[in-house]
């Protein structure tokens, strides 16, 4: 099933999850930098929580995605195009998803707790230096990815609205049908 248009409820889910990423992207490149103190550890705090956030309203978007489809891309868009849209959506999603649980793994295996409004989450793994280092490194790099493929996917569509001149950015817009 493919709807015309996206949903106002998608529109407001992409636009929100859109700022709570980058927002918690520059959060995460200054938060390091920080002074040790209370003030980094609230920092800290607000990062983990609004990850887990996104992962809540990433798997709600991916649910409504999966049951109630996309608009058909254009068909001005062929082969290996409308395969790297698909591709680049499918990543999108990946990393929304395995980035905040590899933060819930980093935060647990360095004996640190995540809280999402004042409950602690479930200890999914113990103190562990050795795996705190490969989701650390894991989280950086998948955060510059995450931040690559988002710059590919904002290009992509101003290419579609100002050169292809087509309707892939307005769908998405809010107030367009």
């Amino acid at each position: 099933m493919n709807p015309v248009a996206y949903n106002p409820t998608i529109k407001t889910l992409h636009w929100l999850m859109a700022l709570l990423i980058i927002g918690l992207w520059v959060l995460g490149q200054v938060m390091g930098e920080l002074p040790k103190g209370d003030f980094r550890g609230q920092v800290f705090g607000w990062h983990k929580e609004l990850g887990v956030v996104i992962l809540i309203l990433v798997s709600l978007r991916l649910a409504w995605r999966l049951g109630a489809g996309v608009p058909a891309l254009p068909d001005t868009m062929q082969g290996r195009e409308r395969t790297a849209a698909h591709a680049g959506h499918i990543l999108l999603y990946v990393l929304m998803i395995l980035l905040p649980i590899d933060g819930i793994l980093l935060s647990q295996s360095g004996g640190r707790a995540v809280m999402l409004a004042g409950w602690q989450l479930p200890t999914l793994i113990g103190k562990n230096e050795g795996l705190h280092e490969v989701f650390e490194a894991a989280h950086g790099i998948m955060a510059w990815g995450l931040a690559i493929l988002l710059l590919g996917h904002v290009g992509a569509a101003l290419r579609h609205h100002y050169i292809l001149r087509d309707n892939v950015l307005t769908r998405m817009l809010p107030g367009r049908d």
